[in-house]
């Protein structure tokens, strides 16, 4: 039994310093590991800073530039997808709009392109010059017109009831005829005075007077001095169509008056249709860019006029041009009223008469070319 007791104590000594000796390498080991440093440890846990949520519609957002040159239909910027418009601008439904790839033209997305201001700030409201050249020679006769203008207006009493004043110069260079004497130059001066004024908001009036003096300067007397005016009440039936009618007084020896009668009628911005007696006329925009407008037309026009001016007999008498025009042209509208154009047109119905004189002269046919430029 003391046998026993003692070969246990053996066996739990041995372990004993068996556990020593691998526990003291361990540790050992352990102590050189920690004396030859460690990996720093990171700092407390911070959570990742998740990025802002992008805007699809900054508050910066800037309306892209709008074009410097286009047509209708065919706008000068490239179509856009519908994601980079603000979504206040396009007039399309919710299901239209949630289409793969749906673009949408300049047009489509910005409702009307700019409007063009009709008058500009301030006294002076045009300056324009233009030419006349009708081919002609012999007893057709040919005729080249120089004029000019200038227009000022003034508040009578706002500037919505303009007063306007149009003082004019012109001359007309004859090329013939040969079997009747006519002067080579006519000329004529005159000061156009125009009211307009919106009385309701559906109607409105147009008053003109045209005291001048036409004649060739030669024996210039008191039927040199004439007097012509314009009366005509409008009304705006709807936001596209504007009635009109009254009279013209033209007080020439061949036709001294004239009704206004007829419609202005306008289907969109880009057609104007004024369905007019005795001037009509269409027109339709073919381009426009920043500032600027160009229109084609066709237009009807009554030409001539009376002027006094020196008979080959000696004295005074009343000369007298009437002829009827068809026109094409372009013209470049631009802020403010200006615009420059060229017309093309078929001149027809010519004749020359003089009011004491029986002879009388009956022209051909003939073309038209004419240009100017207002300020």
């Amino acid at each position: 039994m003391i046998l026993i007791r003692l070969f246990a104590a053996l066996l739990l000594g041995a372990a004993s310093l068996g556990t020593l000796s691998f526990a003291a390498p361990a540790m050992a080991q352990d102590q050189q590991w920690r004396a030859a440093g460690s990996i720093a440890r990171e700092e407390e846990f911070q959570p990742i800073q998740r990025l802002p949520a992008t805007e699809i519609l900054p508050g910066t957002y800037k309306l892209p530039p709008y074009p410097s040159t286009g047509s209708p239909g065919n706008p000068a910027v490239p179509a856009r997808l519908v994601a980079e418009n603000p979504p206040e601008l396009n007039i399309i439904n919710d299901d239209v709009e949630k289409q793969d790839a749906l673009f949408l033209t300049e047009d489509e997305v910005f409702t009307s392109r700019p409007k063009l201001s009709p008058a500009k700030d301030g006294i002076l409201q045009t300056l324009a010059i233009q030419s006349t050249w009708i081919a002609g020679s012999g007893d057709n006769i040919g005729m080249t017109e120089v004029s000019g203008s200038a227009t000022l207006g003034f508040p009578a009493p706002s500037r919505e009831s303009p007063l306007l004043l149009t003082p004019g110069y012109g001359m007309i260079f004859l090329v013939g005829p040969d079997s009747i004497e006519a002067p080579s130059t006519l000329y004529q001066a005159y000061l156009t005075t125009t009211w307009m004024s919106q009385l309701t908001e559906k109607w409105g009036t147009v008053l003109s007077v045209t005291p001048g003096v036409y004649s060739d300067f030669q024996l210039t007397n008191s039927d040199a001095f004439r007097v012509s005016g314009m009366a005509i009440l409008t009304h705006k039936t709807t936001d596209r169509l504007q009635l009109m009618f009254g009279v013209v007084y033209l007080n020439r020896d061949d036709i001294p008056i004239l009704p206004v009668a007829g419609l202005i009628w306008t289907p969109g911005d880009d057609y104007r249709l004024e369905l007019t007696f005795p001037r009509p006329r269409y027109s339709q925009l073919f381009s426009y860019g920043e500032g600027y407008e160009d229109w084609w037309y066709v237009t009807g026009e009554f030409g001539g006029g009376t002027w006094s001016v020196e008979h080959p007999i000696g004295q005074n008498d009343n000369l007298t041009l009437t002829d009827y025009r068809l026109l094409l042209g372009m013209e470049r509208k631009t802020d403010g009223g200006g615009k420059s154009f060229v017309e093309i047109g078929y001149v027809f119905g010519r004749q020359l008469e003089y009011e004491h004189d029986p002879a009388k002269l009956d022209m051909s046919d003939t073309i038209l070319l004419r240009s100017g430029w207002w300020y």
